[in-house]
């Protein structure tokens, strides 16, 4: 079994708050070992509203705790985009801003997303509805 790779986000600074994986596959396989789901940000270094996610609504309290007992997490970069990533960000309708933040589940299956900036309130409320079923 190939050993996953988390770690900090590789271009913001969340304050701790997740391990990020790089690859699809890894978050992935983390996802069914641990009974979660995916969370995803796919954006890039030079978007502020990217930026203004991962360093100001995922450490929000009421945000990280959700996603620390119910995701995993991966920074996926929509400048070389993985195929599965990008098909999932593909189910974003009327999606035109970043960051697409999409959820999915451990198989990879879409459940849900938003596009463009972000609110810690929106944010929590999608994630409360995911982790209830």
């Amino acid at each position: 079994m190939p050993t996953t790779t988390s770690s900090s986000h590789p271009h913001f600074d969340d304050r701790g708050t997740l391990d990020w994986f790089k690859t699809f596959a890894e978050a992935q396989a983390a996802a069914r070992r641990d009974g979660k789901k995916i969370l995803i940000e796919y954006g890039r270094e030079k978007c502020s509203q990217c930026r203004a996610f991962v360093q100001s609504v995922v450490p929000r309290p009421e945000v990280a705790e959700l996603l620390r007992e119910n995701f995993v997490a991966l920074a996926s970069d929509c400048d070389d985009p993985e195929e599965e990533v990008e098909e999932l960000a593909m189910k974003l309708e009327d999606a035109t801003t970043l960051p697409f933040i999409v959820l999915a589940d451990a198989n990879g299956q879409f459940l849900e997303g938003i596009a463009g900036a972000v609110e810690a309130t929106t944010l929590q409320r999608m994630l409360e509805r995911l982790t209830q079923d």
